[in-house]
């Protein structure tokens, strides 16, 4: 059985589409051989390889050739097909003609107490390349990426604009185009190192080929694991180590195609600036990773990885270095403007910051906060009201500062530090930092309790006024990250244990709104908001079984949901309390008594 090989090159993605994109394409092509009846080797012995330049799907040992069929096509009914004599009509005479059979050849057969011809057909089965060749083109149109572009003169939307395609059935090219370009057997290496073209000869030479001649590391995880290594070494030749991250090192992944670690350094005085504002200006605006000393603090350097060789190294350090340095010459500048004035002062400034156009102003928000963090924490309890309170009044005042103006993503954290210089105390400072958590799926919830109930008044007051307003997800599009933020809102509410009605929370948020004035609150309103968290938390229920790798987990969930999924705590108690009577022993005989005893009363109603 061949080996196939698939590979789209194009122009250079954004990090984050690759991954995703190739994720997409090897389910595609699944879908596509398994509806065209051709098998290949077990989906786990699949291989996808990843540049910012190219995705690659290898299959091995896929079937030659469809197996030939039998297939029974249904004409019409017998007494359409025959006159009074039982002679073939004009209907049967151009059935059998459209199946390539004589007349004489159609079968009687009833169905559903009337009568119908039939048409027996062989069906010769076609080669894998032809099969390839005709589906091909589907699957790449059917990719889709965060943002599409055309490019030219066609029509095609793509992520970014396709240079070449390889397709191979071992030695032999699957002939087909996509976006003007047509299948070959030419890859592309690195755009200086090893530019090519470079013939690859069949599949298995590919990984191989574009090493050796094109000087790039295909595969993903080789690349990430080279890099992870590289920037260990350099840090350590530097006197310290390096802060890895694990989303900084994904993203580096697939910006480079031959990785290369170099060291660099910064002015020691700006290390007086907080930590916070260090990393994210190295890590989030240039890709470098920090490094660090035993103890953990800083050090006045930086390991960044480039897209080649060791070539002019010190003039790329040296380019490397005055950027940074610039930027946190204007970072400094801002954190010392920011600390002239209090918080306290800046909420004036939030009238002019526009939540959302049918919602309001973020002072609007504030306000909506202060009330449902004072209705959250009489309702949950176990946190200072005072402090939660005072959080929710200052926790976006900080949007308003040149800081976080500059570098969105220490929003919160600048204003934690702002508020613990301004004296306004620890449990506030903390509950401010600590609200927007968790911020992505590998990010945790909010360590203090008076943090995480700002976190959930912060969601639900997001959720309910998107939702109702008419602002839903669409497809893979979120702008407002309402999904993000319901996931954020039940991690939140699991990790404190929170017995909290998902309808009294939304109604709690919702009277918020409706106190201000603003309209788009209905009852509809309300009842979308709570479709869409009954929703989202089926969703969240089962991604955390199929993540344990539980059995049942479908059957489990919508068990547990349909018994009340008002609150979130609860429907994960009982969903723990199933599967663990699920997989005790008396589960089965139980089972199977109710079972019985209600297709009887189904039967006897």
């Amino acid at each position: 059985m061949p080996d196939f090989l698939l590979e789209i090159g194009t122009e250079e993605m954004p990090a984050s589409f690759v991954a995703p994109a190739v994720r997409q394409l090897r389910a595609l092509v699944a879908e596509a051989l398994a509806e065209a009846k051709l098998a290949a080797a077990a989906t786990e012995a699949w291989r996808t390889f990843a540049t910012p330049r190219r995705m690659t799907l290898m299959i091995p040992g896929v079937q030659e050739r469809q197996a030939d069929e039998v297939r029974e096509v249904r004409g019409p009914a017998a007494a359409a097909a025959y006159d009074a004599e039982g002679r073939p009509t004009k209907a049967a005479a151009g059935f059998s003609k459209s199946q390539g059979i004589s007349p004489d050849a159609l079968v009687r057969r009833r169905v559903d107490d009337k009568e119908y011809v039939f048409a027996t057909v062989a069906v010769a089965g076609q080669p894998a390349s032809a099969v390839l060749a005709s589906a091909l083109p589907r699957v790449l149109g059917s990719l889709s990426f965060p943002k599409m572009m055309r490019w030219g003169a066609g029509d095609v939307r793509f992520g970014r604009p396709v240079r070449w395609i390889v397709a191979l059935l071992d030695a032999e090219i699957v002939s087909f185009s996509f976006a003007g370009v047509a299948a070959c057997r030419d890859t592309y290496g690195h755009r200086l190192l090893g530019p090519g073209p470079h013939a690859i000869a069949e599949p298995r030479t590919y990984e191989r080929t574009l090493i050796d001649a094109g000087r790039v590391i295909p595969d993903a995880d080789a690349r990430r694991a080279s890099i992870a290594a590289k920037v260990e070494r350099a840090a350590r030749a530097a006197g310290g180590r390096a802060r890895i991250d694990a989303g900084l090192l994904e993203e580096v992944t697939y910006l480079v195609e031959t990785p290369t670690a170099f060291t660099g350094a910064f002015d020691p005085r700006h290390l007086a600036l907080p930590a916070d504002i260090l990393t994210t200006v190295m890590a989030h605006h240039q890709r470098y990773f920090p490094v660090e000393d035993a103890a953990g603090d800083l050090l006045p350097g930086f390991v960044a990885v480039r897209n080649g060789d060791e070539g002019c190294l010190d003039a790329v350090r040296e380019g490397n270095e005055w950027v940074l340095s610039a930027r946190l010459a204007d970072a400094r500048f801002f954190y010392e403007e920011d600390r002239r004035g209090r918080l306290e002062d800046r909420l004036p400034k939030l009238d002019e910051i526009v939540f959302q156009r049918d919602l309001g102003s973020m002072a609007q928000k504030t306000e909506r906060l202060v009330r449902l963090g004072a209705w959250l924490s009489a309702t949950a309890g176990g946190a200072d009201a005072t402090a939660v309170t005072r959080a929710a009044r200052l926790c976006k005042a900080d949007l308003t500062t040149a800081v976080v103006s500059e570098l969105p993503e220490l929003q919160g954290i600048m204003g934690g530090l702002y508020a613990a210089a301004h004296g306004e105390g620890a449990a506030v400072a903390a509950a401010i930092r600590e609200h927007y958590q968790p911020r992505g799926a590998s990010d945790a919830p909010a360590p203090t309790r008076a943090g995480a109930l700002l976190a959930i008044a912060d969601r639900a007051d997001t959720l309910a006024g998107c939702l109702a307003a008419g602002h839903a997800p669409s497809g893979s599009a979120d702008p407002f990250g309402l999904r993000r933020a319901a996931v954020g809102l039940f991690e939140t509410i699991r990790a404190y244990g929170l017995v909290i009605s998902l309808h009294a929370l939304i109604e709690a948020a919702l009277a918020s709104y409706r106190e201000q004035g603003i309209e788009a609150t209905t009852k509809e309103g309300a009842a979308a908001v709570l479709a869409f968290l009954r929703t989202r938390l089926r969703a969240w229920l089962l991604e955390r079984e199929e993540d344990a790798g539980r059995r049942g987990s479908h059957d489990n969930v919508y068990a547990v949901l349909g018994e009340g999924d008002d609150d979130a705590v609860d429907a994960i108690r009982r969903l723990d309390a199933l599967r663990a009577f699920r997989a005790a022993p008396a589960f089965a005989a139980t089972y199977e008594t109710l079972d019985r005893a209600a297709r009887i009363v189904a039967a006897d109603a």
